[in-house]
């Protein structure tokens, strides 16, 4: 039973790396399409890597042994560009009132 819980949570693992090189590939692509003029842009998947890391973890027979398996969404491009959108998000929702605010006749001091 050890030795089929090993290979579905690496069989999971591989899945999750798998689509880690895939967001980045998209990313790639999308730069390059952008680069040259071509309106087609790829889309990336933020949070399955990670959701399928955890499961894999969960699976892993020695769990305290296997944390180098977080490894695989922190090379995810896409978990990034989730953190930075988040992170903008307060910055973009001040610029946007204030704007609205000048746009109604509201001054804001």
């Amino acid at each position: 039973m050890t030795i089929a819980r090993y290979i579905l949570s690496l069989t999971i693992l591989l899945f999750a790396a798998y689509i880690v090189v895939m967001n980045w590939c998209c990313v790639i692509i999308s730069i390059r399409n952008q680069r040259r003029g071509i309106d087609r842009h790829h889309s990336t998947v933020p949070l399955l890597s990670l959701i399928l890391t955890v499961f894999a973890l969960l699976l892993f027979p020695h769990p305290n042994k296997a944390a180098w398996m977080l490894a695989v969404p922190l090379l995810d491009i896409a978990h990034l560009g989730l953190l930075w959108s988040i992170l903008w998000l307060p910055v973009l929702l001040i610029r946007d009132l204030k704007t609205k605010g000048n746009k109604d006749g509201v001054r804001s001091d």
